[in-house]
């Protein structure tokens, strides 16, 4: 198996995020195979396994990238409307966040189906830390000054319920999915702060 220079490993690690993010969106986690993603990148499969411990790894990877970018720009959004009650804030982060997840067609493929088949393949620690994300953008809106009931672990669980909603209502018209998020919103919002 060849050895990589570190150059060569950025390069390939950015291949593989970029092809998996095309191959996934078009096809869906389940059908990409390793395959797949090797011819797309032109590396050998056992060079695959040198990034990831499989496909579910490289997906997580590639939507917590994008979540990133999200995020990056909810950190501007808080801090334009420092002057707002902060109901008013949370309730307009997540409707920024909501847009935004709507530009990235890789996040509004996720369904209950690839949400339960990277349960079922990922290591709980991955999952910690993928959920652990959700856990810094609560603590991004406490350092924004929002005030909230309780722990951040809870609000950032909460918040991880919402998301889970959002990708059930996929399937939804969109008027259907922003009444059922902004109802399920509102109600959170009402307990946690």
């Amino acid at each position: 198996m060849p050895k990589f220079s570190e150059q060569e490993k950025v390069r390939i690690e950015q291949l593989l995020l970029t092809e998996g993010e095309r191959l996934f969106t078009a096809y869906g986690l389940r059908k990409v195979t390793i395959d797949d993603i090797v011819k797309a990148v032109n590396i050998a499969k056992a060079s695959f396994y040198k990034f990831y411990e499989g496909k579910e790894y490289l997906f997580l990877d590639i939507v917590q990238r994008e979540q990133k970018e999200i995020f990056q720009i909810l950190d501007g959004v808080l801090e334009e409307s420092k002057g707002q009650k902060d109901c008013e804030r949370v309730k307009n982060a997540f409707a920024v966040m909501s847009a935004l997840m709507r530009k990235y067609p890789l996040l509004q493929a996720i369904d209950e189906e690839t949400t339960e088949l990277i349960m079922r393949k990922v290591s709980p620690e991955r999952l910690a830390e993928f959920r652990m994300q959700g856990f810094d953008a609560v603590k991004t809106m406490e350092t924004k000054g929002i005030k909230f009931k309780y722990d951040t672990a809870v609000v950032s669980q909460l918040f991880w319920a919402l998301y889970q909603s959002w990708i059930v209502l996929q399937g939804q018209p969109e008027k259907m999915q922003e009444r059922v998020i902004n109802i399920m919103l509102d109600g959170v919002i009402q307990q946690i702060l």
